[in-house]
């Protein structure tokens, strides 16, 4: 595999592996026309009921702007395959586990790429083509942001992804979803009476992407994700001095914000405070969060060229991101705990990538159907986002929804083969997980979850023999 250490490498190794990047180059604005566009060329469920995965798409000529804008660059299960292993083998989960057990700390590199050009009067929607992905969202967002922070008290680092909302010329909301490292993070800078400083990182190699949605389990609050991405890589990610906070970015990163996460709080739309956000993951807009951080920017600086990449809120791109991770956290889980043979996991962007997992297991005795359940509810239990997990034997492709419907029609009786659970923490930006939705449901993000097992009974595998 040929060596990939930030964007530009991974989007050559793609191209190597005719994994072509689309060129628009018709003059379009980064004002809902990009995501439109997008939308339309194929980002997949849930963004729309289009299934068309399509090509990641460069916008060469953003009107306005002379920096292009890539979208879709995750897209793809072979896509991401291909970043992460060199191969379309669908062996990205067992990468991003040899990542998580040989981490690799970052080092330190002088002059960085990120740093070629320098920009100290902030202007962020001149200088930037952040785009605006539709009419009803709260502003333009940085959408593939990674931040990267130290622990104000013991210097361990940080990194992770988060949303911002374009306010002003150099401020911006940030929110972070509770229970995140950072917001630990952030609550220290507070208690200390003072910022929180980070660099936010766009367009950098995608094993630091992938690296940085793991959560705790299998990442403990303290642990660097970037020692992940140098496992998964297997050489160390670079990171240099912020030029004007006391913080560290990504060497090889396309741009860098530097910044300071302040106690200051605002609505995240300060056009409509009841209003929407922008997209969220499971395909429905996302309500505007009312008092969230502002982050003030001090400087921006870029490589000579830069590309600013983005995604869709919702979409195939957006589940690809954060259904390896999970897929590696839950394997490991469920290896580790369990008894009989997990094969391989799948979560499915119908969940957004956390919500729907497709379990694939293999019998080897009677006592593995009862395995087959048992599976399911520890997944169910240990990962409170996930809803869902359908069960399929070694025969069934996870990565079809038309051979594991096939193996819920033919393996599944719905009497005999749900394991049904009421009142268990979800997640409210499902619309269904919600009182008005359900009698038995007490409040928001609160759902009932089930494991569908459409495995063979051990005693019956000679009658479902396929014919092919």
């Amino acid at each position: 595999m040929e060596k990939i250490n930030d964007l530009r490498s991974a989007v050559s190794f793609l191209e190597s592996n005719e994994e072509y990047i689309l060129e628009h180059n018709e003059p379009i604005d980064a004002h809902c026309e990009i995501a439109a566009h997008y939308v339309k060329h194929g980002a997949g469920v849930p963004a729309s009921p289009n299934c068309r995965e399509g090509s990641a798409v460069i916008y060469r000529n953003v009107k306005n702007h002379s920096m292009p804008v890539l979208m879709g660059l995750f897209g793809s299960r072979r896509r991401s395959n291909l970043l992460l292993t060199g191969k379309d083998d669908n062996t990205a989960a067992e990468v991003m586990l040899h990542g998580l057990m040989n981490r690799l700390p970052a080092e330190k590199m002088e002059n960085p790429p990120c740093q070629e050009n320098i920009i100290r009067a902030v202007d962020i929607m001149k200088q930037l083509p952040v785009p605006t992905i539709s009419q009803a969202d709260a502003g333009p967002f940085i959408t593939l942001g990674v931040v990267y922070a130290a622990d104000p008290e013991t210097g361990e680092k940080n990194c992770s992804i988060h949303r911002f909302c374009i306010h002003g010329k150099d401020t911006m909301t940030i929110w972070i979803v509770p229970g995140r490292d950072l917001g630990i993070l952030y609550k220290k800078a507070l208690e200390r009476n003072t910022t929180l400083p980070i660099s936010i990182n766009i367009g950098v190699d995608p094993a630091v992407y992938y690296a940085s949605c793991f959560s705790n389990p299998p990442v403990a609050p303290g642990e660097d994700e970037l020692s992940i991405a140098g496992g998964i890589r297997k050489y160390p990610v670079q990171v240099s001095e912020c030029v004007s906070v006391d913080a560290l970015c990504i060497s090889n990163a396309e741009i860098v914000l530097e910044g300071e996460i302040t106690g200051e709080l605002a609505n995240e739309n300060v056009n409509d405070p009841t209003g929407f956000s922008l997209p969220e993951f499971l395909g429905y807009n996302g309500y505007a969060k009312p008092s969230i951080p502002l982050v003030k920017i001090k400087a921006v600086t870029h490589r000579n060229d830069a590309v600013y990449q983005a995604l869709l809120g919702p979409g195939k791109e957006q589940s690809e991101l954060l259904s390896i991770p999970a897929e590696a956290a839950v394997m490991k889980l469920l290896k580790e705990n369990l008894r009989g043979e997990v094969i391989n996991a799948h979560y499915s962007s119908a969940g957004g990538g956390l919500l729907f997992l497709i379990l694939q297991i293999r019998k080897k005795a009677p006592v593995d159907d009862a395995f087959a359940r048992q599976a399911g509810l520890m997944a169910l239990s240990s990962f409170h986002m996930l809803k869902h997990v359908i069960v399929v034997d070694e025969d069934v492709n996870i990565y079809s929804h038309e051979d594991v419907l096939w193996a819920m029609t033919t393996r599944f009786q719905a009497d005999e083969d749900i394991a049904l659970i009421k009142n268990l923490p979800g997640f409210p930006a499902d619309p269904s997980q919600s009182p008005q939705y359900s009698r038995s449901i007490p409040a928001a993000g609160v759902t009932a979850k089930a494991v569908f097992d459409c495995t063979v009974p051990w005693g019956m595998k000679a009658l479902f023999k396929r014919s092919f």
